[in-house]
Order: C-alpha cells, then sequence, then structure tokens
C-alpha cells in the first residue's frame, strides 16, 4: 500500500501485527468503532496495542518514523549478499517484566450504536434539505442507506433509536424531528404488520414529509412565540410546497406524496390543505399525522415545553376528529407507553391508573384501587411499575360501566401514599 507515493516508507498491514515502536499513520476502520481520537501517533502503549488487536483490522505504519515488523527485518537480511551476518555479542539478561493485562474494550450499547445511527441520518436529512432551500434538484436516494440502517436498527431496538431523538437541539429541530417521525413511522408500520417494502417507504415519507418548509423563510418556521395570522397561512403553504418539489423526482413511490401533501389532515375534514374527511385520507397519511404530531409536542421548542410521553398520548387521545382512533391505538400499542389517565392490569393483578411518570416512559407510576381474583375495591396505593409491571391496558368501561369516567376522576383526585417496598413481587393470580 501507498498512502503518499512512497511504497518504502507507507506499510498496511493487520490489526494484530501491531507492535510498540511502530508509527501508526492510519487507522482502517469505521469512526464509530475507532478507538482513538488521533489520526497518528507513536505506538508505546501496551493498552493501545490491546485496542488495535482487538478492534481495528488494519493499519498503515510509517517506517521514516517507527519501527516495522519483524519479519520484513529479518526477509531482508536473508536478501543481502553477505550469507552469514555478523554475530551479535551475547545478550544481556532481560530485565524482569511485569505483565499488564490489557483493558478489553467495551463493545458500543444499544444507545450508542443508536446515536451513531441518528447521528448520521440527522446529518443526511440536512445535506438534503439544505439543497433544497438553495433550490437544486434534489437525490432521495442519498436517504436510503440511512433508511435501510434505522429499519435495521428498529428491528431490534426501536425505544433506543427514539430515546437518541428526544435529545433535541432546537437550532436542529425541523431535520431531527423529520428523523424521528420516519423512525416513528417505520415502527407503527412494522406494528401494524406492513411487509419490509413498505416500512422502507413510511421511513422515508417520514423523513421527507416537512421538506416544504424549506421554502417557508426561516424566521417563520423558527419563530419563538405565537405566529400572526399571515405567518399561519405561510406555513401551511408547506405541504403544497413539499408536494411540488417531489412531484419532479422519477420513480417516487406515491404514498411519499400523499404524506408529504395530507399529513395534516384531519378526520373531521378540519385539516389543510384539502380538507380531507375520514377514509379519504389515505392509511399512510392518517399514520404519518400520528407520528408527525406526538414526536412535535414531546419535543422543546423556543415557544414551547415539551409534553410528557403520557402526557402528549393523553392529550392525543381526548382530541376528537383529530386523528384515526384505531391508528392511534395502534400507535400507544406500538410504543408500549401508556398515557395518563389509562386503566391497566398491574403483574400482581390490580388495576390501577397511569397517574405520574416512573423510572422509564414504560414504567409510569400507577395508581391501583382494584383487586381483580377477589373483585373488590383496595386502599388506593401509588405503585413504581419497574417493580410490579403493566401486563396489559384494560377498558374502563368494560370493568366498572357507565360510571367508569366519575370512578376515574375520583381516583385521580386523591393523594395516595407510595406503596411499602416489597421484597418479593407478589406472583400474578388467574
Amino acid at each position: 500500500m501507498s498512502d503518499d507515493g512512497d511504497t518504502n516508507r507507507y506499510i498496511r498491514i493487520r490489526g494484530d501485527q501491531a507492535e510498540l515502536g511502530m508509527f501508526v499513520h492510519a487507522v482502517h476502520c469505521s469512526w464509530i468503532h475507532n478507538p482513538f481520537w488521533r489520526r497518528s501517533f507513536l505506538l508505546i502503549s501496551p493498552q493501545d496495542q490491546a485496542l488495535i488487536h482487538e478492534s481495528v483490522p488494519q493499519i498503515t505504519i510509517d517506517l521514516a518514523k517507527g519501527r516495522g515488523l519483524k519479519v520484513m527485518a529479518m526477509a531482508d537480511s536473508r536478501d543481502r549478499d553477505d550469507p552469514a551476518p555478523p554475530a551479535e555479542p551475547p545478550a544481556a539478561a532481560p530485565e524482569p517484566v511485569v505483565a499488564i493485562r490489557p483493558r478489553r474494550r467495551k463493545p458500543p450499547t444499544e444507545l450508542e450504536r443508536a446515536a451513531a445511527t441518528a447521528e448520521r441520518a440527522i446529518a443526511a436529512v440536512t445535506r438534503l434539505f439544505a439543497e433544497a432551500r438553495l433550490g437544486r434538484a434534489i437525490r432521495t436516494a442519498d436517504l436510503l442507506p440511512m433508511v435501510e440502517e434505522i429499519a435495521h436498527a428498529t428491528s431490534h431496538n426501536g425505544a433506543a433509536l427514539i430515546a437518541v431523538t428526544r435529545l433535541k437541539d432546537k437550532d436542529q429541530y425541523t431535520y431531527i424531528h423529520s428523523v424521528a417521525v420516519g423512525t416513528l413511522m417505520m415502527g407503527l408500520a412494522r406494528h401494524l404488520g406492513m411487509d419490509d417494502d413498505d416500512v422502507r417507504v413510511a421511513g422515508l415519507a417520514g423523513m421527507l414529509h416537512d421538506i416544504g418548509k424549506m421554502q417557508v423563510p426561516a424566521e417563520i418556521v423558527d419563530k419563538p412565540g405565537r405566529l400572526t395570522g399571515e405567518e399561519l397561512a405561510q406555513i401551511r403553504l408547506h405541504p403544497g410546497l413539499g408536494h411540488r418539489m417531489l412531484l419532479d423526482l422519477e420513480d417516487l413511490d406515491p404514498r411519499i406524496l400523499d404524506v408529504c401533501l395530507h399529513h395534516h389532515e384531519k378526520m373531521d375534514g378540519t385539516g389543510y390543505p384539502d380538507g380531507l374527511k375520514g377514509k379519504e385520507i389515505s392509511r399512510f397519511a392518517r399514520l404519518a399525522a400520528v407520528c408527525d404530531v406526538y414526536d412535535a409536542v414531546t419535543s422543546i421548542r423556543s415557544y414551547k415545553r415539551a409534553w410528557s410521553p403520557h402526557e402528549a398520548l393523553a392529550q392525543m387521545l381526548e382530541w376528537e376528529g383529530h386523528f384515526d382512533p384505531a391508528m392511534l391505538r395502534a400507535f400507544i400499542a406500538c410504543l408500549g407507553i401508556q398515557p395518563f389517565g389509562a386503566l391497566v392490569r398491574l403483574h400482581s393483578n390490580r388495576l390501577g391508573i397511569v397517574v405520574r411518570e416512573g423510572e422509564s416512559p414504560t414504567t409510569p407510576i400507577v395508581r391501583s384501587f382494584f383487586d381483580v381474583p377477589d373483585q373488590q375495591t383496595l386502599p388506593v396505593e401509588d405503585v413504581a411499575t419497574s417493580g410490579d409491571p403493566i401486563i396489559r391496558a384494560e377498558r374502563g368501561e368494560y370493568w366498572f360501566g357507565e360510571g367508569w369516567p366519575t370512578l376515574q376522576a375520583e381516583i385521580m383526585a386523591q393523594v395516595a401514599v407510595p406503596e411499602a417496598p416489597r421484597h418479593h413481587l407478589t406472583r400474578a393470580r388467574m
């Protein structure tokens, strides 16, 4: 190998051949697996040598600044005319060496891998949107590898990727929002049983749904306050602007165009730009509407606080006429997050209502009040579901009839004491 045109100076070798005293000119691996912040350095640390052996496939060494391979030096001496090299003086007795156990590099966590995937996706969306803002032709093919990578990542741990996209930067909101909506749409599409091609279309549609905002003045899109009527009218042009931009692209799935144009339509016909109603709104557009609003209201913006996932879902359930109810229920099940006020059954076979955030969005605090096997009410207790997990959501009307809304309000208004710690979780009674 020759990095600088000098085959006698730069040599590429396997990572497991790295030896102390070599000068590392380049490390050949993906940036996420590169254990070093320096591009080149003299290899003098046994710990650094161990890291290269474990995680770097190949390196290039600089023979002008460090040593080469022992096998190379031996071959060089054999190639000389002198058949018998002069005998070396007797070596001195070696000094005792203290063995140093190299620290093994921990493999990246799910969250770290998700962060790297999200970072690459945001960078790809940012580049594409920048081209759109300048009026240049855009290449959606640049996003396809990211859609594939996110689809693969979410098939293993979609929660990790969504957790990363929750770390919003208001200066990058539109780009992070686009990646988050694409990720949510892929997760929901997979939950609904769509095939792999449809899942990919959903992801690309989510990433492109807001591209029309590149044609709206940035001072309006990022305004830290309530929009005027005229500014709101300009914002509402973005679905049509984006649709026209995407129309110029060849071989783009028509469902992507539809999501771009109709992700702000509402089931009761009060949405925009076309005022579509009910089943006039396509399945993909109804799917996008849920994911788009959920991510928007759970994001920090310069003019509002972020709602918690529980609060967001509770509010969305109350917006009658906005979403397809079946699609919203599927989305809640897909996330595994219960809204505030939801009736749930716990592993201990008690019924309770989600009342507060817990250790994570999937482990909220639940106010228990009813024993299922004994069919009787209990003194209310606030239960940490990290210790007594939620089994499933329940229908209040099924258990308590028409009086459920009143009972629900009464229980949520009570001040309940925390449940006493239990060393052994009560076995579920069926």
